[in-house]
């Protein structure tokens, strides 16, 4: 007895699926499948400038763990003391008689910010991926793909200090994604449902029409707040990002972002200038607790069709002429720009600029033979 190969009957197998969708064209196919990578090595940062890693950070026992600016610690690190390294280190505002307390509180006193990148971050993405399609048959075909996924990643720290890397979603994280598209042959004209006996400038009016689309429906991207260690007294749970409103306001809320005492109201109401001013929520030389992403706070999804309309126009035997209109954002939908995310700025929350193109008209005529 022979056996074959394992090769061989995949491709067996391969070959009667083939065979069945020849014998039933029309038929429509369901697709389930999980997509899934993990990632290492990657490059990492954060807790310095541009999220570099700094290595000479004020170690976390000297800095603030207040919710609010702590302005006793600014002031013992910011005081001047009798500099070790006078005249040691010429050409450098390290070599004075005095120097601030907080370098000499660096491990590396003799130096600035050292900063650097690593390379030992991970990342994590799972999802679930579906597909229904009915194959060309009738006049018109369909396709509709839906994504369900979680992209997380560890390659940045919220303090240099700290041991490991947070544990935030991913800049391009997109939970849900859903993209569909079709054509229709519009049935009137030769060989058409109606009017299917048409001949000559009848048919070339009411015939040759066909009608595409293609439509994406997909979550918004998190908003960053990367590089911004910001003061906040609320529910992180409870922040969601909205923008179904007026574009001029916050697309979420910001009340936890500032305070509401009489210090920053006028005639006991809440005044959005005082708030911003307040010097409370001007963080330095405090431990950073606040994430660097939220769950809630996304940018704008998308909602987007572009569309065709086709006209195919028989010219002589296998040569026809073909004239599109295409309609790109078709419904003229605008995707905004994400929000600005500094409370100290009128901006706060508010989106000031559009990501996408309005609706585009585009004409085009070809002859195909």
């Amino acid at each position: 007895m022979q056996l074959a190969a394992p090769d061989a009957d995949v491709a067996a197998v391969e070959q009667r699926e083939h065979e069945r969708v020849l014998q039933d064209p029309g038929q429509w196919l369901l697709e389930v499948a999980y997509a899934g990578s993990r990632g290492w090595d990657l490059t990492t940062g954060g807790g310095g400038a541009a999220g570099e890693i700094d290595f000479n950070a004020i170690p976390v026992q000297y800095l603030s763990t207040s919710p609010v600016r702590d302005q006793a610690t600014i002031d013992f690190l910011a005081q001047l003391v009798t500099n070790p390294f006078v005249n040691l280190i010429p050409g450098t505002g390290s070599n004075g008689a005095t120097i601030a307390r907080s370098q000499l509180l660096r491990p590396y006193p003799q130096f600035g910010n050292v900063r650097s990148f690593d390379d030992d971050g991970t990342s994590e993405y799972n999802s679930a991926q579906a597909k229904i399609e009915k194959r060309f048959t009738r006049g018109y075909t369909v396709l509709a793909a839906y994504t369900w996924s979680k992209f997380t990643e560890r390659v940045f720290k919220l303090n240099p200090s700290d041991s490991g890397y947070e544990n935030r979603l991913s800049e391009f994280d997109v939970p849900h994604r859903v993209a569909l598209s079709g054509i229709w042959e519009v049935p009137f004209g030769n060989g058409r449902r109606w009017a299917s006996g048409a001949s000559g400038i009848s048919n070339a009016l009411i015939g040759g029409w066909s009608l595409q689309a293609i439509g994406q429906f997909q979550s918004g991207r998190p908003i960053s707040f990367h590089d911004r260690n910001a003061y906040f007294n609320g529910d992180l749970g409870a922040l969601k990002s909205d923008y179904s409103g007026d574009s001029n306001q916050p697309v979420f809320d910001i009340s936890g972002f500032y305070f509401h005492d009489a210090a920053v109201q006028t005639n006991g109401v809440d005044d959005p200038t005082k708030q911003r001013a307040d010097s409370r929520i001007r963080l330095a030389n405090n431990v950073r607790y606040f994430p660097s992403r939220i769950p809630g706070l996304r940018g704008q999804g998308l909602n987007l069709w572009d569309i065709s309309i086709v006209k195919q126009v028989p010219i002589n035997g296998r040569v026809r002429a073909q004239f599109n209109v295409e309609f790109l954002n078709a419904f003229n939908h605008p995707v905004f720009n994400n929000p600005g995310t500094d409370p100290t700025a009128a901006d706060f929350g508010k989106v000031t600029s559009q990501n996408n193109l309005p609706r585009d008209i585009q004409l085009a005529a070809k002859i195909v033979f």
